[in-house]
């Protein structure tokens, strides 16, 4: 894929004209290829959790591999800040979701996974990890697992043969085509990666 920005962020075409202002604002940079997109409302035939949300923020391998090196580390801060307060934004935000009759794709009334927000963050490699974040916790634990998970995906870029998210890559049987899922743990708030949705839908199922 040729001409890949460093950050790309999607929302509904229906929002406000000045909604581009508010993701826009605190972020910019003279050499931040950011690019905002607004959707068309599209029918997903697909299960949930492979629908993006509502807003989905996409952080991309250039960013962490030639961004920064040009702009520095004080980038990184303002970005940390700017998913705060799109997590702040998004937390309150009721989204429903409509299914034609007669869909195989029922709708999983036990996934409390925000439909609102989505984040993607693009590993060394390609793979993208879609980080989710539950309604039933509260802002604060959305925020401060997002800083965490920021944490990782630096120190995957910086130390990127023996940190923990490479050696999780190195024996999960994966490609670039993947997307893998990161909740978080209701109990620890701790980040938990799914490779295979399905496998685990089916436990949850089963319990």
């Amino acid at each position: 894929m040729k001409d890949i920005p460093h950050i790309a962020i999607e929302f509904p075409s229906y929002f406000p004209k000045d909604f581009s202002n508010l993701l826009l604002d605190g972020i910019e940079h003279e050499y931040l290829d950011l690019r905002i997109e607004r959707k068309e409302p599209t029918v997903w035939a697909a299960i949930e959790w492979m629908v993006p949300g509502i807003i989905a923020v996409y952080i991309l391998k250039p960013y962490f591999e030639s961004f920064l090196k040009e702009a520095g580390k004080d980038h990184y801060l303002l970005l940390k800040k700017k998913l705060n307060d799109i997590l702040s934004k998004t937390k309150e935000m009721k989204v429903n979701t409509l299914t034609s009759t007669g869909t195989t794709n029922k709708l999983d009334n036990s996934n409390t996974q925000s439909k609102a927000i989505s984040v993607f963050i693009q590993t060394e490699k390609g793979v993208m990890i879609k980080l989710l974040y539950d309604n039933e916790l509260d802002l604060t634990t959305w925020q401060e697992a997002t800083n965490d998970f920021l944490g990782f995906i630096m120190e995957h870029y910086e130390e990127s043969k023996t940190d923990p998210l490479t050696e999780y890559l190195n024996k999960t049987d994966i490609n670039r085509n993947t997307t893998i899922y990161a909740i978080i743990d209701k109990t620890s708030k701790d980040w938990i990666l799914i490779d295979n949705i399905g496998e685990y839908e089916r436990k949850k199922r089963n319990q």
